[in-house]
């Protein structure tokens, strides 16, 4: 069967003889399953606000205190000409006057061509119109082109599972033409914005800065599958120039290290150091680019990526799960293979009808995509390493890996004839 698969077009009720279909839709599942655990980034990302001030320092926008330091500087000037002038006789304190004095005119002339800057900046790369409310908010653009997983990464640095209210849609195809923000649930002031890719002939390079507000985000990450293209390293020197700063990402990490042991033996550690140095050599020295798998967000460089792109929550590393020293509170481990088929799955094949599974932890909740009424039940796990579907079907870490890299969980069933075929889920995200 792993040669020419036949896909099962059994009754999908006769899987689940014998189990009542009264269960929940999945939303109020999810909501019974989601952790109790207090969310407190809320209280992080307001202490990162008030300590980063109103607006992003590199941010051409003119300051309410603009007008009043010139104003003081001004003061300041007209004040020592006054001293100067009454006081020629000391001519030890008239020198200090005087040097002090050209340190204002240089201060106020500095101060002047710096708010010239910004107001040029702000003719050359005025304020998108979709970024209204900028002041009291965070905001991070998202750079790639289609299929890289922008939308998926937006989805998993805003920690929200599949389904869940503000889940960016997610496609092979290109679901990005217009720009969409997608704010944190826990709080709407920290937003991410999903922009179109760069150097495309809507969106050309040369005026992508400008047209897409760049110089006014908090951060840009730039994101690809592969290589960084020509574009994603221009539009990287762009932003160094004008002091943004930016993150390079690579995502798909996962099927690149599963394929290179596939295909040439090669050891997890072995795949990212090569995979490292050529993004190094691609991008240029100086920027480390983050190597991620948004299936498992806790392997790889997922978890410092979200360090670093929100600084403020590291503080929360020791504080958000306090009490997990505790040995009753500490949170489950699962197997490769179990952590491997997280999410949303569905058996219907074109044109037919069937099931859609949504996997949590060991917890399965069913859905009838015609009737949506709806079942749960419990995966197990022996130990073999093997994971049983109601007994009948089975699944390894090493058919579990295979499902990354082709989107199709074939459940093994436990007598494979010519009645007992494999039991097929299709990767629905």
């Amino acid at each position: 069967f792993e040669s020419e698969p036949s896909p099962s077009r059994a009754d999908a009720a006769s899987n689940f003889k014998g189990a009542v279909l009264d269960g929940p839709p999945v939303k109020e599942w999810l909501l019974r399953c989601a952790d109790p655990e207090e969310d407190r980034r809320a209280e992080f990302f307001a202490a990162g606000l008030e300590e980063r001030g109103a607006l992003p320092a590199h941010c051409p926008l003119p300051r309410p205190g603009d007008a009043r330091r010139l104003q003081l500087l001004a003061d300041e000037l007209a004040k020592l000409k006054k001293e100067i002038a009454a006081d020629k006789s000391e001519r030890e304190a008239l020198a200090q006057r005087e040097e002090l004095l050209r340190s204002k005119e240089q201060a106020l002339e500095s101060e002047r061509a710096a708010q010239r800057e910004k107001e040029e900046a702000q003719r050359n790369y005025p304020r998108p119109t979709w970024l209204a409310k900028l002041e009291g908010t965070i905001n991070v653009g998202v750079v790639g082109n289609s299929g890289v997983g922008k939308s998926l990464l937006i989805n998993r640095l805003r920690g929200l599972q599949a389904g869940a209210a503000g889940w960016a849609p997610v496609g092979v195809q290109e679901t990005t033409k217009i720009v969409s923000m997608y704010a944190f649930p826990c709080d709407p002031r920290v937003r991410l914005w999903d922009l179109p890719g760069a150097g495309t002939p809507m969106f050309p390079l040369k005026t992508y800065i400008a047209r897409m507000g760049l110089r006014y985000l908090d951060m840009v990450i730039i994101v690809t599958a592969g290589r960084f293209t020509e574009t994603d390293v221009a539009l990287m020197q762009e932003l160094r120039a004008h002091g943004v700063p930016f993150f390079m990402v690579r995502t798909k990490i996962d099927i690149d290290v599963w394929n290179n042991q596939q295909d040439n033996g090669l050891a997890e550690q072995d795949t990212l150091r090569q995979i490292r140095a050529d993004l190094l050599k691609n991008c240029g020295a100086g920027k480390h680019p983050y190597l991620v798998s948004l299936r498992n967000i806790t392997a790889f460089d997922f978890p410092k990526l979200l360090s670093d792109v929100f600084p403020c929550l590291q503080q929360g590393r020791t504080n958000l799960h306090a009490g997990w020293d505790d040995a009753w509170s500490l949170p489950i481990a699962y197997s490769k293979a179990v952590t491997s088929i997280q999410g949303r799955w569905t058996d219907r094949v074109v044109g037919g009808s069937g099931y859609c599974y949504y996997v949590r932890g060991l917890e399965v909740h069913a859905t009838d995509d015609t009737t949506h009424k709806a079942t749960m039940f419990t995966l197990s796990e022996d130990e073999n390493g093997k994971v049983w579907l109601l007994g009948r079907w089975w699944i390894d870490a090493d058919g579990a890996a295979k499902a990354r890299v082709t989107s199709e969980l074939r459940w093994v069933p436990v007598d494979l004839n010519v009645v007992n075929k494999p039991f097929i889920w299709r990767w629905r995200d």
